[in-house]
């Protein structure tokens, strides 16, 4: 014998095809406004380095000031953004050359190894950020020895 569910069936009103178009155009205005952002123009040089106690890295930044740059660490990826504004206050300057970018400069770097977040030191100086992240000894690579017990009879 097969059992009957004795459930209340629940009706939802039904949506017509126009209702769903208008719902999800609606929804991709919004999603472009938040996802719309400024074309990244620079990506920085950067110097990696490592010893027994740390890893260092450094950012080559020249022209940007120190309050421009945001550096960030999120799981194992560091990340360092920056804005390099144009120092020309008048409109009506003619070039005849200019090799210098400005505007928005990201660079991503990639842990190696396991590091202390909460001791990242990052210092700034004559357009080269120099970032300092200790090690961690990583424990998830250690051997440890498990003590197998008698199970219950």
């Amino acid at each position: 014998m097969a059992k009957i569910s004795k459930k209340q069936v629940i009706s939802f009103p039904a949506i017509d095809a126009e209702g769903i178009s208008q719902l999800l155009s609606d929804g991709m205005k919004d999603a472009s406004e938040l996802l719309r952002h400024e074309p990244i123009t620079h990506v920085a040089n950067v110097d990696i380095f490592s010893s027994q106690s740390c890893i260092v890295i450094e950012v080559e930044l020249p022209g940007v000031r120190k309050d421009d740059i945001e550096v960030t660490l999120c799981k194992n990826t560091l990340s360092v953004k920056a804005v390099k504004f144009e120092c020309f206050d008048e409109d009506k300057i003619n070039y005849i050359c200019m090799e210098r970018s400005f505007g928005k400069i990201v660079r991503t770097v990639e842990m190696p190894f396991p590091v202390d977040s909460m001791r990242i030191k990052a210092q700034y100086k004559n357009g080269i950020l120099t970032i300092s992240i200790p090690r961690v000894q990583d424990k998830r690579s250690a051997v440890k020895k498990i003590n197998i017990e008698e199970g219950p009879e």
